[in-house]
């Protein structure tokens, strides 16, 4: 029976090693956590240039859930043809360059008859202020269709704003 007991202590032992890597990736405490308010404002056309707001949520193990304008109303693609946005799905981490965070999420475009008209794919690279509280960046966009050929490309700068929890009484 001690044997027992010691061979399963070993054996969790080895589980928690294992564990512990992945789990130093994402510390609970990062300061990106929490939903944002984000602004995306696209380098051109220009002008008029009109920006995008968008709603972000960030976890702590590197998930990001993220919706916008754009996805919110149907986008005509040619004069026959409308297809409808979902909210975006992906990770966010650290950046290469200390002190940035790399973001992507992906959201799908679809026909009206729910086949895929396109992905798109924004990456944002950017870096919280000395508060914590506000974000700025830029992003790339790519919209490719579904064999993976890019339709569209667009670029343009993030900004952003955490929404606080307020104090209850």
């Amino acid at each position: 029976m001690k044997r027992r007991a010691i061979l399963i202590g070993m054996f969790l032992s080895l589980i928690l090693l294992a564990i512990q890597p992945a789990a130093a990736q994402f510390p609970s405490t990062s300061p990106l956590v929490g939903t944002w308010q984000l602004t995306l404002t696209p380098n051109s056309p220009t002008p008029p240039v009109v920006p995008i707001p968008a709603l972000a949520t960030f976890t702590a193990d590197g998930s990001v859930v993220e919706t916008d304008g754009s996805e919110a109303t149907p986008a005509m693609v040619s004069r026959l043809h409308i297809v409808y946005g979902t909210p975006g799905h992906g990770i966010w981490q650290p950046a290469p360059a200390i002190g940035n965070l790399f973001i992507q999420f992906i959201s799908l475009m679809v026909n009206p008859n729910a086949s895929l008209h396109a992905r798109k794919i924004v990456t944002i690279i950017g870096a919280l202020d000395s508060t914590g509280d506000n974000f700025k960046g830029t992003y790339d966009s790519h919209v490719v269709d579904p064999t993976g050929h890019t339709i569209v490309m667009s670029t343009g700068a993030v900004t952003g704003e955490r929404i606080p929890h307020p104090l209850l009484p």
